[in-house]
Parts: structure tokens; sequence; C-alpha cells
């Protein structure tokens, strides 16, 4: 198997080949995922490797996204078939792992589900995510991936639970069909934020009542 540096350069060249637009775009993923990467003390070879994969299939037509898709042996649903550009994830991520060596599951996690998220996420993949969604040029014409990029250096986890709001919002203002799988991941992401994991064990009410009334007692 390749070392992590050339497999990060083999994509870079493939990439070199693509739209000079698409381009830039990774360019900046690449940016702001090293940042996250900073801020969450992930492996930097490894998330780079990710955010030069993410969209190596994304300015393949959708015809030929369903082509390649199919040909891989990919698991379609309904809403890809109406919407193949969520596919280019996929389709990066087998290519990767069949033709590039990449055998890292949390790199491959991170690529194939960057568009729209799954139930349970490694570190990794809310890093590539979000780095996708927030990177400058989206910032300048979205002005919520400001706020979203600012806390996903606090807090990714309400960094992606903020942007499946917004992706909510801009949905049904703009009268735009939503994906399934999106709404898999967004409403387990919703159930694990208001279980408050990392807070105290709740008090029950009967405790507290018991607890005050002592308390007010002895005070008197």
């Amino acid at each position: 198997m390749s070392s992590i540096r050339a497999q990060i350069e083999a994509v870079r060249q493939a990439m070199a080949d693509r739209p000079r637009g698409l381009l830039r775009h990774v360019e900046r993923v690449v940016r702001e995922a090293l940042l996250l990467a900073r801020s969450w003390d992930l492996d930097p070879d490894r998330v780079e490797l990710a955010a030069w994969g993410h969209d190596l299939f994304r300015a393949h037509p959708p015809e030929e996204q369903l082509r390649l898709a199919r040909g891989l042996g990919l698991a379609l649903e309904p809403d890809d078939e109406r919407a193949p550009i969520v596919l280019h994830g996929p389709i990066a991520a087998a290519v990767l792992r069949e033709r590039y060596g990449v055998g890292d599951a949390d790199v491959l996690e991170a690529i194939a589900s960057h568009t729209l998220g799954l139930e349970r996420m490694s570190l990794l993949a809310k890093v590539i995510l979000i780095a996708d969604k927030v990177e400058a040029a989206k910032r300048r014409r979205d002005w919520p991936m400001r706020l979203i990029r600012e806390a996903a250096h606090r807090d990714l986890d309400l960094a992606l639970l903020c942007w499946a709001d917004w992706k909510w919002v801009e949905e049904r203002t703009h009268g735009w069909e939503h994906h399934a799988q999106h709404w898999r991941a967004r409403r387990a992401w919703v159930a694990e934020h208001h279980l408050d994991r990392a807070s105290p064990p709740r008090v029950s009410d009967a405790e507290l009542e018991e607890f005050a009334a002592g308390f007010l007692t002895g005070s008197e």
C-alpha cells in the first residue's frame, strides 16, 4: 500500500484535471479542514487526503454518476436516482479504495458522507462535512456559514445541527426536495443533542422536592 503522502499527491494530480472552479473549491476546503484538524487534534495528513478526495467526481454529469455508482456496486436509494449528484462522495470513496489503495475507514467515510451526513460520524467525517460547507466562497454567499464556521472550532456537533437546520430552511424556502439519508442523519443528531450525555445525571422531581423541603426547614 502506498504511503498517505503518495496517496494525497495522486489525488491532487487527478483533481488538477477537473474544472478550475471545482479545483479552487477543493483547495479552500483543504485549508478549512486543516484549520479544524488543528482545533480537534486530528492527523493533518488523513484530513488532507479526505479533503482532496471529497469532490473528485463532483463535476461528472448525473448520468455518468449513476453509471459509475452502479458499476461500483453501490446501493442506491430512490432519492439517489432522482438527484445523482449526491453520489459523488460515495463514488469517490469507492474509487479511492479500489484504485488508489486508500484503506483508512475514517477517510473513506468522510469522503462518502460529506454531502448528506450519517447518523453516526467519526470526528474526521464531521470535519470534512463542515469544511466543505464553510469554505470562504460559501461564507461570502451564505452569511450563516460564517457563524457555523466559528461554532465548529468549539463544538462540531453544534455546527452540524446548525448546518442541518439551515439546509432545512433552504429546502423549504426554495421548494427543494430533501434526501432521506440526510433526514435520517439529522434526526439522529437532534436526538443525540437532546440526550445531554455530558451533563450530570438528571435528578428526579421527587428528589428535588425532598431536598428543597429539608433545605427550607433547616434554614428556618
